[in-house]
């Protein structure tokens, strides 16, 4: 697999304008889109921002020969309180999992009450081994009350007891309650679930995905613990018919992982330095400052679609060429490309902007200046989350209320009132606000649907439950799968 960079060179300078493929095949692709290409040298602006965006590839529909092959453990709950319905809906789910899952695949299934134990060890999923594990979780029944720590540990153990693993690995923790055997408080449990899955002493990081079953899990212990270890997630399933398109929503994710271990580098490329131009700062979780000035952010692995952006702050250069671009900011992106199967090293775009005489700024960047409200929307609910966790709900509801009002206003500016992603975040903030009207409704529901929506911002990934919710992160994988599983679940 080869690819070409196209490049203009002007005194010295590259620019990259992008990176393609010749195969069509590449897994990731980045490139930096500037909130402003021109800024004339008289305009009262001392810094500009930048975005990098890396973008997936697609997966050819329904071929499983065209995507990475998994191994999946599901650490279920079977205490006292998923008696009934819940557990006859959780077993009807993992079968239906079963059956999308492969020849090329693993399965295995852990249980936990009192205790964790192993029902199903790790195996392909030959016709008989499939068969056999399809028996043995219609046996499945309850008992007992919580080790969550026992199922992850024991979870985690059949997986690293595997020979030659695959590259794609995940557990699948579905609890409808409160850790309450074993290690029962969250440190002890989110340390447990790093040293277990996280990527320590070589060893590979393992996704692990939780399902909070109804109004009372706690879904601090279960966010922290979904990320614990890189490419992790927290479904808030609100509603008993919804594991089925949760747990399907997850899955599609974890069938087209495209990419793992993807690291983005950013710096100022060295010319540009000389003209006073520096990073001011990253606007993500994960930006780390080198010592030369340069940063690192780790963004994880890939399904199919997904894009993620990054929003730096540089200062502009002090000098200008006319129409000629000045680099600006550079990025190079690192990851493993789990088709090919194969290392991918420091694919570099470079970002620049004009900078002529006189004051001309050229219009906003619509991508980008979208990019920065939803990093204000989720820094908005991660401060309403604080507010109303120390039952201060009046104050909470105002923070959200009036960012409301500053979205539906920049919106408008912007043009983008009918935009998806500003559509989804008032449905999203006006859901929370309703939310926030009583202490008994935010810590049932509303908490749980913040802390849900709040990950999703920050990692630009679809956690909806519900196969039929809207979300702008849903790739088509995730979709269909969601709604495969929702549908065979009625029949």
């Amino acid at each position: 697999m080869s690819s070409v960079v196209d490049a203009n060179i002007f005194n010295d300078f590259v620019e990259i304008v992008h990176v393609s493929n010749t195969d069509g095949a590449q897994a990731l692709l980045p490139t930096i889109t500037a909130k402003h290409d021109v800024i004339g040298l008289g305009a009262s602006m001392e810094s500009t921002l930048l975005c990098t965006t890396v973008t997936a590839r697609s997966l050819p529909e329904d071929d499983a020969s065209k995507r990475a092959p998994v191994d999946i453990v599901v650490a279920l709950d079977v205490s006292g309180s998923m008696t009934g319905r819940k557990l006859d809906l959780c077993k009807d789910t993992i079968k239906l999992l079963l059956r999308e899952l492969s020849s090329q695949d693993r399965f295995g299934l852990v249980t936990f009450g009192d205790e964790a134990n192993l029902e199903i060890p790790v195996r392909k999923l030959t016709k008989e081994n499939k068969e056999s594990s399809l028996n043995k979780v219609k046996s499945l029944s309850t008992q007992g009350c919580t080790n969550i720590s026992g199922g992850i540990g024991l979870a985690a153990r059949e997986l690293t007891a595997v020979e030659s693993p695959h590259e794609v690995r995940a557990v699948f923790l579905l609890t409808d309650g409160h850790a309450n055997r074993g290690v029962a408080d969250k440190k002890g449990i989110v340390e447990l679930t790093k040293a277990c899955l996280g990527s320590n002493d070589g060893q590979r990081s393992t996704a692990i995905h939780c399902f909070g079953y109804g109004s009372d899990h706690d879904q601090d212990v279960l966010s922290d613990i979904s990320s614990a270890a890189e490419g992790g997630s927290y479904y808030f399933v609100d509603q008993d018919s919804d594991v089925s398109s949760a747990f399907g929503d997850a899955l599609g994710g974890v069938l087209s992982v495209v990419a793992q271990n993807t690291v983005v580098k950013l710096k100022v490329p060295s010319e540009a330095s000389g003209y006073g131009v520096s990073i001011s700062s990253v606007r993500h979780d994960k930006a780390v400052k080198q010592a030369d000035g340069s940063y690192h952010i780790d963004i994880g692995d890939f399904y199919a679609e997904e894009s993620r952006d990054i929003i730096v702050e540089t200062s502009l250069s002090k000098e200008g060429r006319g129409e000629i671009k000045i680099p600006h900011i550079e990025a190079s992106i690192s990851f493993l490309d789990t088709i090919q199967k194969k290392m991918v090293a420091d694919l570099t775009v470079i970002g620049s902007i004009a900078r002529p005489e006189g004051t001309e700024v050229s219009r906003a960047n619509l991508h980008v200046a979208l990019q920065c409200i939803r990093i204000q929307a989720t820094e908005v609910m991660r401060t309403t989350e604080v507010l109303a966790d120390s039952n201060q709900l009046e104050k909470a509801k105002s923070n959200i209320s009036d960012f409301i009002k500053l979205l539906t206003f920049e919106a408008a500016e912007l043009g983008q009132s009918s935009s998806p992603m500003v559509v989804n975040l008032l449905l999203e903030l006006n859901t929370i606000s309703s939310g926030l009207s009583s202490r008994s409704e935010y810590q049932y529901t509303t908490s749980k649907y913040m802390k849900s929506k709040m990950t999703s911002h920050q990692q630009q990934r679809c956690f909806a439950a519900n196969e039929g919710s809207v979300d702008m992160y849903r790739s088509s994988r995730k979709g269909q799968m969601s709604k495969k599983l929702k549908r065979l679940a009625k029949k």
